[in-house]
Protein backbone atom coordinates (compact mmCIF):
# COMPACT_ATOMS: atom_id res chain seq x y z
CA UNK A 1 0.00 0.00 0.00
CA UNK A 2 1.44 3.57 -0.96
CA UNK A 3 1.72 6.06 1.70
CA UNK A 4 -1.01 8.12 0.41
CA UNK A 5 -3.58 5.07 0.43
CA UNK A 6 -2.25 4.56 4.33
CA UNK A 7 -2.92 8.40 4.70
CA UNK A 8 -6.61 8.31 3.62
CA UNK A 9 -6.82 4.79 5.58
CA UNK A 10 -6.23 6.93 8.71
CA UNK A 11 -8.06 10.49 7.91
CA UNK A 12 -10.70 8.40 5.69
CA UNK A 13 -11.72 8.26 2.47
CA UNK A 14 -15.06 7.65 0.00
CA UNK A 15 -15.91 4.86 -2.39
CA UNK A 16 -18.43 6.64 -4.52
CA UNK A 17 -20.71 5.66 -7.80
CA UNK A 18 -20.72 8.02 -10.88
CA UNK A 19 -23.80 7.48 -13.23
CA UNK A 20 -24.28 8.74 -16.65
CA UNK A 21 -22.91 8.85 -20.28
CA UNK A 22 -19.72 11.12 -19.64
CA UNK A 23 -18.14 8.92 -16.75
CA UNK A 24 -14.52 8.88 -19.01
CA UNK A 25 -14.86 12.60 -19.13
CA UNK A 26 -15.53 13.28 -15.69
CA UNK A 27 -12.85 10.81 -14.78
CA UNK A 28 -10.14 12.55 -17.42
CA UNK A 29 -11.71 16.00 -15.68
CA UNK A 30 -10.65 14.46 -12.03
CA UNK A 31 -7.46 13.74 -13.13
CA UNK A 32 -6.69 16.90 -14.78
CA UNK A 33 -6.94 18.80 -11.95
CA UNK A 34 -4.79 15.93 -9.47
CA UNK A 35 -7.79 14.94 -7.54
CA UNK A 36 -6.97 11.70 -6.55
CA UNK A 37 -8.83 8.61 -7.73
CA UNK A 38 -7.79 4.70 -7.39
CA UNK A 39 -9.64 1.48 -7.20
CA UNK A 40 -11.78 2.78 -10.26
CA UNK A 41 -14.16 -0.11 -11.48
CA UNK A 42 -16.61 1.01 -15.24
CA UNK A 43 -18.93 0.00 -17.06
CA UNK A 44 -21.19 1.31 -20.42
CA UNK A 45 -23.19 4.20 -18.27
CA UNK A 46 -21.77 3.82 -14.43
CA UNK A 47 -18.70 3.86 -12.45
CA UNK A 48 -17.32 3.27 -9.18
CA UNK A 49 -14.26 4.87 -7.89
CA UNK A 50 -12.32 5.64 -4.15
CA UNK A 51 -11.61 9.50 -3.08
CA UNK A 52 -10.42 11.25 -0.62
CA UNK A 53 -12.79 12.84 1.55
CA UNK A 54 -11.89 17.04 0.71
CA UNK A 55 -11.84 16.32 -3.14
CA UNK A 56 -15.79 14.97 -2.78
CA UNK A 57 -16.71 18.53 -3.07
CA UNK A 58 -14.60 19.31 -6.21
CA UNK A 59 -16.07 16.36 -7.74
CA UNK A 60 -19.79 17.29 -7.11
CA UNK A 61 -19.03 20.48 -9.98
CA UNK A 62 -17.04 17.74 -12.03
CA UNK A 63 -20.10 16.37 -11.88
CA UNK A 64 -22.84 18.76 -13.02
CA UNK A 65 -19.70 19.63 -16.15
CA UNK A 66 -20.29 16.39 -17.42
CA UNK A 67 -23.60 15.70 -16.68
CA UNK A 68 -23.16 13.13 -14.18
CA UNK A 69 -24.20 11.82 -10.54
CA UNK A 70 -22.93 11.03 -7.69
CA UNK A 71 -23.64 9.21 -4.86
CA UNK A 72 -21.48 7.64 -1.54
CA UNK A 73 -21.93 3.88 -1.52
CA UNK A 74 -19.34 3.78 1.37
CA UNK A 75 -17.61 6.12 4.36
CA UNK A 76 -14.35 3.86 4.85
CA UNK A 77 -11.09 4.63 7.17
CA UNK A 78 -10.38 5.08 10.83
CA UNK A 79 -11.47 8.34 10.85
CA UNK A 80 -14.99 7.35 9.94
CA UNK A 81 -14.71 3.81 12.64
CA UNK A 82 -14.14 6.49 15.37
CA UNK A 83 -16.41 8.54 14.59
CA UNK A 84 -18.99 5.59 15.03
CA UNK A 85 -17.86 4.61 17.99
CA UNK A 86 -18.02 7.47 19.66
CA UNK A 87 -21.52 7.91 18.73
CA UNK A 88 -22.08 3.85 19.98
CA UNK A 89 -20.13 4.05 23.33
CA UNK A 90 -22.66 1.53 24.92
CA UNK A 91 -21.92 -0.79 22.51
CA UNK A 92 -18.06 -0.59 22.60
CA UNK A 93 -18.28 -1.25 26.37
CA UNK A 94 -20.54 -4.17 26.23
CA UNK A 95 -18.00 -5.19 23.18
CA UNK A 96 -15.61 -5.23 26.05
CA UNK A 97 -17.14 -7.08 28.40
CA UNK A 98 -18.26 -9.15 26.03
CA UNK A 99 -14.69 -10.21 25.04
CA UNK A 100 -13.87 -10.08 28.42
CA UNK A 101 -16.33 -12.73 29.20
CA UNK A 102 -15.33 -14.74 26.21
CA UNK A 103 -11.70 -14.80 27.66
CA UNK A 104 -13.05 -15.65 30.90
CA UNK A 105 -15.06 -18.87 29.38
CA UNK A 106 -11.98 -19.73 27.26
CA UNK A 107 -10.71 -21.94 30.13
CA UNK A 108 -13.45 -24.05 30.08
CA UNK A 109 -14.86 -27.17 28.04
CA UNK A 110 -18.09 -25.41 25.87
CA UNK A 111 -19.01 -28.02 23.84
CA UNK A 112 -18.03 -32.26 23.08
CA UNK A 113 -18.15 -33.29 19.26
CA UNK A 114 -16.97 -36.89 18.13
CA UNK A 115 -15.34 -37.71 15.17
CA UNK A 116 -14.22 -40.96 13.59
CA UNK A 117 -17.70 -43.09 14.77
CA UNK A 118 -19.65 -45.22 12.15
CA UNK A 119 -21.63 -47.58 14.45
CA UNK A 120 -21.48 -46.22 17.45
CA UNK A 121 -23.58 -43.46 18.24
CA UNK A 122 -22.12 -40.09 19.57
CA UNK A 123 -24.40 -39.41 22.24
CA UNK A 124 -23.51 -42.96 23.06
CA UNK A 125 -19.60 -42.21 23.56
CA UNK A 126 -20.27 -38.60 25.03
CA UNK A 127 -22.55 -40.20 27.90
CA UNK A 128 -19.35 -42.45 28.50
CA UNK A 129 -16.53 -38.85 28.45
CA UNK A 130 -18.83 -37.86 30.56
CA UNK A 131 -18.75 -40.50 33.15
CA UNK A 132 -14.86 -40.76 32.93
CA UNK A 133 -15.41 -36.62 33.79
CA UNK A 134 -15.04 -34.75 30.14
CA UNK A 135 -18.31 -33.31 29.71
CA UNK A 136 -19.08 -29.18 29.07
CA UNK A 137 -18.32 -27.08 31.52
CA UNK A 138 -15.30 -28.65 32.91
CA UNK A 139 -12.27 -26.41 33.36
CA UNK A 140 -9.32 -27.63 31.02
CA UNK A 141 -7.03 -27.84 33.66
CA UNK A 142 -8.97 -30.39 35.78
CA UNK A 143 -9.50 -32.65 32.38
CA UNK A 144 -7.08 -35.73 32.08
CA UNK A 145 -7.20 -36.76 28.34
CA UNK A 146 -5.07 -39.60 28.65
CA UNK A 147 -7.07 -40.89 31.50
CA UNK A 148 -10.41 -40.12 29.69
CA UNK A 149 -9.62 -42.12 26.49
CA UNK A 150 -8.30 -44.96 28.76
CA UNK A 151 -11.67 -45.31 30.67
CA UNK A 152 -13.44 -44.97 27.33
CA UNK A 153 -11.76 -47.93 25.79
CA UNK A 154 -12.62 -50.00 28.98
CA UNK A 155 -16.37 -49.18 29.33
CA UNK A 156 -16.74 -49.58 25.28
CA UNK A 157 -15.70 -52.86 23.96
CA UNK A 158 -16.05 -51.84 20.42
CA UNK A 159 -13.39 -48.86 20.71
CA UNK A 160 -10.48 -49.96 19.40
CA UNK A 161 -8.30 -46.33 19.87
CA UNK A 162 -9.48 -43.09 21.54
CA UNK A 163 -7.63 -40.03 21.41
CA UNK A 164 -9.25 -36.74 23.19
CA UNK A 165 -7.86 -33.07 21.71
CA UNK A 166 -8.69 -30.11 23.04
CA UNK A 167 -9.83 -27.40 20.00
CA UNK A 168 -10.34 -24.01 21.70
CA UNK A 169 -13.46 -24.16 23.76
CA UNK A 170 -14.15 -27.66 21.99
CA UNK A 171 -13.30 -30.90 23.12
CA UNK A 172 -12.71 -33.11 20.52
CA UNK A 173 -13.02 -37.30 21.17
CA UNK A 174 -12.16 -39.07 17.98
CA UNK A 175 -12.48 -42.87 17.68
CA UNK A 176 -11.59 -46.07 15.76
CA UNK A 177 -14.04 -48.59 15.83
CA UNK A 178 -12.76 -52.62 15.88
CA UNK A 179 -13.04 -53.84 12.09
CA UNK A 180 -15.35 -56.44 11.70
CA UNK A 181 -14.41 -59.45 9.31
CA UNK A 182 -16.60 -58.91 5.92
CA UNK A 183 -17.66 -62.32 4.59
CA UNK A 184 -16.07 -62.45 1.15
CA UNK A 185 -18.55 -62.92 -1.59
CA UNK A 186 -18.74 -62.05 -4.98
CA UNK A 187 -22.20 -61.61 -6.67
CA UNK A 188 -22.20 -62.64 -10.35
CA UNK A 189 -23.37 -59.62 -12.57
CA UNK A 190 -22.91 -57.64 -15.94
CA UNK A 191 -21.10 -54.15 -17.17
CA UNK A 192 -23.56 -52.01 -18.61
CA UNK A 193 -23.42 -48.87 -20.21
CA UNK A 194 -23.10 -45.61 -17.69
CA UNK A 195 -23.86 -42.91 -20.29
CA UNK A 196 -24.43 -43.29 -24.14
CA UNK A 197 -22.08 -43.17 -26.73
CA UNK A 198 -20.18 -44.75 -29.50
CA UNK A 199 -17.76 -47.66 -28.81
CA UNK A 200 -13.99 -47.49 -29.07
CA UNK A 201 -12.46 -50.46 -27.41
CA UNK A 202 -13.30 -53.30 -25.63
CA UNK A 203 -11.21 -55.21 -23.08
CA UNK A 204 -12.59 -58.13 -21.46
CA UNK A 205 -10.88 -59.46 -18.40
CA UNK A 206 -13.78 -61.84 -16.78
CA UNK A 207 -17.10 -62.19 -18.85
CA UNK A 208 -18.30 -62.23 -22.63
CA UNK A 209 -18.76 -59.41 -24.77
CA UNK A 210 -21.71 -57.96 -25.83
CA UNK A 211 -20.52 -55.16 -27.73
CA UNK A 212 -17.51 -54.65 -30.30
CA UNK A 213 -15.99 -51.28 -31.77
CA UNK A 214 -17.97 -48.83 -33.87
CA UNK A 215 -21.56 -50.21 -31.76
CA UNK A 216 -23.95 -46.87 -30.93
CA UNK A 217 -24.76 -47.75 -27.06
CA UNK A 218 -27.28 -46.80 -24.82
CA UNK A 219 -27.29 -45.92 -20.97
CA UNK A 220 -28.36 -49.04 -19.41
CA UNK A 221 -27.06 -51.68 -22.13
CA UNK A 222 -25.38 -54.58 -21.38
CA UNK A 223 -21.80 -54.11 -22.62
CA UNK A 224 -19.79 -57.26 -21.13
CA UNK A 225 -22.31 -60.58 -19.86
CA UNK A 226 -21.52 -61.90 -16.72
CA UNK A 227 -21.05 -65.33 -17.93
CA UNK A 228 -18.77 -67.94 -18.91
CA UNK A 229 -19.04 -70.98 -21.61
CA UNK A 230 -16.80 -73.66 -21.04
CA UNK A 231 -17.67 -76.84 -23.10
CA UNK A 232 -18.02 -80.15 -21.50
CA UNK A 233 -18.25 -83.94 -22.58
CA UNK A 234 -21.15 -85.86 -22.38
CA UNK A 235 -20.92 -89.75 -24.02
CA UNK A 236 -18.76 -88.49 -26.05
CA UNK A 237 -20.88 -85.11 -27.24
CA UNK A 238 -19.43 -81.57 -26.53
CA UNK A 239 -22.05 -79.76 -24.58
CA UNK A 240 -21.51 -75.84 -24.13
CA UNK A 241 -21.84 -74.67 -20.41
CA UNK A 242 -22.95 -71.46 -18.78
CA UNK A 243 -21.30 -70.36 -15.83
CA UNK A 244 -22.41 -67.10 -13.99
CA UNK A 245 -19.71 -64.80 -12.73
CA UNK A 246 -19.18 -60.76 -12.01
CA UNK A 247 -18.20 -59.39 -15.50
CA UNK A 248 -14.95 -57.27 -14.99
CA UNK A 249 -13.16 -55.30 -17.97
CA UNK A 250 -13.37 -51.66 -19.80
CA UNK A 251 -15.34 -50.47 -22.49
CA UNK A 252 -14.19 -47.08 -23.80
CA UNK A 253 -16.18 -44.93 -25.95
CA UNK A 254 -16.44 -41.62 -27.74
CA UNK A 255 -19.16 -39.54 -25.32
CA UNK A 256 -20.43 -36.29 -26.22
CA UNK A 257 -21.62 -33.59 -23.97
CA UNK A 258 -23.88 -30.59 -25.30
CA UNK A 259 -24.84 -27.16 -23.93
CA UNK A 260 -27.17 -24.59 -26.35
CA UNK A 261 -26.95 -21.42 -25.75
CA UNK A 262 -28.93 -17.69 -27.04
CA UNK A 263 -28.29 -14.10 -26.49
CA UNK A 264 -31.12 -11.03 -27.65
CA UNK A 265 -29.15 -8.49 -29.17
CA UNK A 266 -31.22 -6.29 -26.87
CA UNK A 267 -30.06 -7.26 -23.45
CA UNK A 268 -30.50 -6.75 -19.94
CA UNK A 269 -27.63 -5.44 -18.22
CA UNK A 270 -27.30 -5.90 -14.25
CA UNK A 271 -26.16 -2.39 -12.89
CA UNK A 272 -25.39 -1.50 -9.02
CA UNK A 273 -27.56 1.49 -7.82
CA UNK A 274 -25.02 2.53 -4.69
CA UNK A 275 -27.53 1.67 -2.13
CA UNK A 276 -26.83 -1.86 0.03
CA UNK A 277 -27.48 -2.90 3.50
CA UNK A 278 -25.09 -4.96 5.46
CA UNK A 279 -25.33 -7.62 7.91
CA UNK A 280 -23.18 -8.41 10.59
CA UNK A 281 -22.94 -11.91 12.31
CA UNK A 282 -20.40 -12.56 15.24
CA UNK A 283 -18.84 -16.23 15.58
CA UNK A 284 -17.42 -17.81 18.34
CA UNK A 285 -15.84 -21.32 17.82
CA UNK A 286 -18.14 -21.36 14.45
CA UNK A 287 -20.88 -20.86 16.50
CA UNK A 288 -23.14 -17.88 15.70
CA UNK A 289 -23.70 -15.99 18.90
CA UNK A 290 -24.89 -12.23 18.06
CA UNK A 291 -26.03 -10.39 14.94
CA UNK A 292 -26.60 -7.32 13.71
CA UNK A 293 -28.32 -5.75 11.06
CA UNK A 294 -31.33 -5.34 8.16
CA UNK A 295 -32.50 -9.50 8.21
CA UNK A 296 -35.24 -8.45 5.16
CA UNK A 297 -33.01 -7.32 1.94
CA UNK A 298 -35.62 -4.10 1.03
CA UNK A 299 -34.57 -4.49 -2.59
CA UNK A 300 -36.21 -6.65 -5.17
CA UNK A 301 -32.75 -7.23 -7.11
CA UNK A 302 -29.69 -7.31 -5.41
CA UNK A 303 -26.58 -9.06 -5.41
CA UNK A 304 -24.89 -10.36 -1.91
CA UNK A 305 -21.52 -11.00 -1.00
CA UNK A 306 -20.11 -12.19 2.39
CA UNK A 307 -16.51 -11.23 3.97
CA UNK A 308 -15.51 -14.00 6.57
CA UNK A 309 -12.38 -12.31 8.78
CA UNK A 310 -10.96 -12.99 12.16
CA UNK A 311 -10.95 -10.96 14.97
CA UNK A 312 -8.81 -11.15 18.42
CA UNK A 313 -6.49 -13.39 16.43
CA UNK A 314 -3.44 -14.42 18.37
CA UNK A 315 -5.51 -12.84 21.54
CA UNK A 316 -7.36 -15.24 22.51
CA UNK A 317 -7.37 -19.20 22.39
CA UNK A 318 -10.43 -20.06 20.59
CA UNK A 319 -11.23 -18.39 17.27
CA UNK A 320 -13.60 -15.32 16.71
CA UNK A 321 -14.36 -14.56 13.30
CA UNK A 322 -17.04 -11.52 11.90
CA UNK A 323 -18.80 -12.06 8.68
CA UNK A 324 -20.02 -9.28 6.95
CA UNK A 325 -22.81 -9.98 4.36
CA UNK A 326 -23.63 -7.30 1.90
CA UNK A 327 -26.03 -6.84 -0.46
CA UNK A 328 -26.04 -4.52 -3.30
CA UNK A 329 -29.50 -3.42 -5.08
CA UNK A 330 -29.18 -3.89 -9.06
CA UNK A 331 -31.28 -1.72 -11.43
CA UNK A 332 -31.58 -3.72 -15.05
CA UNK A 333 -30.64 -1.47 -17.81
CA UNK A 334 -30.83 -2.51 -21.46
CA UNK A 335 -28.54 -2.88 -23.76
CA UNK A 336 -27.76 -3.10 -27.46
CA UNK A 337 -25.89 -5.83 -28.55
CA UNK A 338 -24.25 -6.26 -32.07
CA UNK A 339 -24.39 -9.41 -33.72
CA UNK A 340 -20.60 -10.11 -32.75
CA UNK A 341 -21.28 -9.40 -29.38
CA UNK A 342 -24.50 -11.10 -29.14
CA UNK A 343 -23.22 -14.65 -30.69
CA UNK A 344 -20.01 -14.54 -28.61
CA UNK A 345 -22.58 -14.11 -25.72
CA UNK A 346 -24.84 -16.78 -26.27
CA UNK A 347 -21.29 -19.29 -27.44
CA UNK A 348 -20.24 -18.44 -23.73
CA UNK A 349 -23.38 -19.71 -22.55
CA UNK A 350 -23.50 -22.76 -24.30
CA UNK A 351 -20.17 -23.26 -23.31
CA UNK A 352 -20.70 -22.95 -20.07
CA UNK A 353 -23.49 -25.59 -19.73
CA UNK A 354 -21.44 -28.13 -21.60
CA UNK A 355 -18.38 -27.85 -19.40
CA UNK A 356 -20.73 -28.57 -16.60
CA UNK A 357 -21.88 -31.86 -17.37
CA UNK A 358 -18.15 -33.17 -18.27
CA UNK A 359 -17.12 -35.60 -15.08
CA UNK A 360 -13.64 -35.00 -13.13
CA UNK A 361 -10.49 -35.49 -14.58
CA UNK A 362 -11.95 -36.34 -18.18
CA UNK A 363 -10.50 -34.73 -21.17
CA UNK A 364 -11.70 -33.02 -23.94
CA UNK A 365 -10.57 -34.41 -27.23
CA UNK A 366 -12.51 -32.31 -29.55
CA UNK A 367 -14.74 -29.05 -30.03
CA UNK A 368 -17.19 -28.28 -32.01
CA UNK A 369 -19.02 -24.96 -31.75
CA UNK A 370 -22.08 -23.88 -34.88
CA UNK A 371 -24.34 -21.19 -34.63
CA UNK A 372 -27.79 -22.12 -34.54
CA UNK A 373 -31.27 -20.31 -35.70
CA UNK A 374 -33.26 -20.35 -32.43
CA UNK A 375 -36.38 -19.30 -34.71
CA UNK A 376 -36.93 -16.29 -32.57
CA UNK A 377 -36.10 -12.47 -33.80
CA UNK A 378 -33.99 -10.73 -32.70
CA UNK A 379 -32.13 -13.44 -30.68
CA UNK A 380 -28.94 -15.48 -32.09
CA UNK A 381 -28.12 -19.12 -30.97
CA UNK A 382 -25.13 -21.07 -30.58
CA UNK A 383 -24.55 -24.58 -29.80
CA UNK A 384 -21.75 -26.30 -27.89
CA UNK A 385 -20.00 -29.95 -28.40
CA UNK A 386 -17.50 -31.42 -26.40
CA UNK A 387 -16.36 -34.55 -26.97
CA UNK A 388 -14.44 -37.08 -25.09
CA UNK A 389 -13.10 -40.34 -24.35
CA UNK A 390 -13.98 -42.26 -21.38
CA UNK A 391 -14.39 -46.15 -19.77
CA UNK A 392 -18.03 -46.37 -19.64
CA UNK A 393 -18.39 -49.46 -18.32
CA UNK A 394 -20.15 -50.13 -14.40
CA UNK A 395 -21.48 -52.54 -12.55
CA UNK A 396 -25.17 -53.73 -13.09
CA UNK A 397 -25.33 -54.25 -9.30
CA UNK A 398 -22.73 -51.82 -7.46
CA UNK A 399 -24.01 -52.88 -4.38
CA UNK A 400 -23.81 -56.24 -5.22
CA UNK A 401 -20.41 -57.07 -3.36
Amino acid sequence: MSIPKIRYAITGYLEISVEGRATEKFINLAMHQGIPLWNIRHGAEYAVLNTDVDSFFDLRHLAKRSGCRLRIRRKAGLAFLVSRLNRRRGLVAGLLIFVATLYTLSSFVLFVSVEGNERLKAEHIRRLAADAGARPGVAKWRLNKDEVAHQLILAEPELAWVGVQIRGTRMVIEVKEKIKSPVAFEQPGHLVAAKDGLVDEVLVISGVARVAPGDTVSKGQVLIEGALRPQAEQGGTTVPQTVAVRARGEVWARVWYEGYGEAALLETERVPTGRHVAVWTLLVDGQPVLRVGRRQVPYLDYEQSAVRSAIFKGILPFPVELVTESNYEIERRKQRLTLKQAHELAAERARFLAEIQLPGGVAVENVAVTNQNPGREGFVGVRHVLETRENIAEDENPGGD
